[in-house]
């Protein structure tokens, strides 16, 4: 029972004072006691982001190849950054959303498969302003994909999350491509 006791004495002392030596020796710009001990909440959103390849209005842009990518059935090394609208639903002239913005690579020798990692910059209604980081690997040719997301800013502060994909069947006659996001994020309460 005196084992027990103490043991118990141990971790009450511990954690009182652990705080206060994480306090002094991490320099956090966020005071440790609202890191360590938010409440959180979780956010569901779906968007729809549009891309176009062609015509002058293109949102994508090849900024890199490497030396196989030409003759790789994957596309294997190339490099492209890009900036596409976001809407409410699939229909480009609907509410928008926001931006997003970034790169993806072709990272895989065997599958088209491309590595993600962008922003989404919201510029109306009650994220305005904020952005969630998104990244991952994109099994382009799948109906089932899935990223991660690894932070944001303002409104999404903290943040962590998981992104379903898909693209939306098109016409086939432009080159412009529509995908739904539905994003759910885990961030503390504003």
């Amino acid at each position: 029972m005196a084992k027990l006791a103490s043991f118990l004495m141990f971790v009450v002392v511990f954690a009182t004072f652990s705080h206060e030596i994480a306090r002094a020796l991490i320099p956090c710009p966020i005071p440790i006691d609202i890191l360590l001990c938010q409440t959180t909440t979780v956010t569901k959103i779906r968007f729809y982001m549009h891309g176009s390849g062609v015509g002058g209005n293109e949102t994508a842009y090849r900024i890199a190849n490497s030396s196989i990518t030409n003759q790789s059935p994957t596309m294997f090394g190339f490099l492209d950054i890009f900036d596409n609208l976001l809407t409410e639903t699939p229909d480009p002239t609907s509410n928008t959303v926001g931006r997003m913005q970034g790169f993806f690579a072709s990272a895989d020798l065997n599958e088209f498969a491309t590595y993600n990692s962008y922003n989404v910059y919201f510029t109306s209604g009650v994220y305005n302003g904020s952005t969630i980081n998104i990244a991952g690997r994109d099994p382009v040719l799948s109906d089932n994909r899935e990223l991660f997301v690894s932070g944001g800013t303002l409104y999404f502060r903290l943040a962590t999350g998981i992104v379903t994909l898909r693209t939306i069947p098109g016409d086939n006659v432009t080159t412009n491509t529509v995908f739904e996001y539905n994003v759910t994020v885990i961030h503390p309460i504003a």
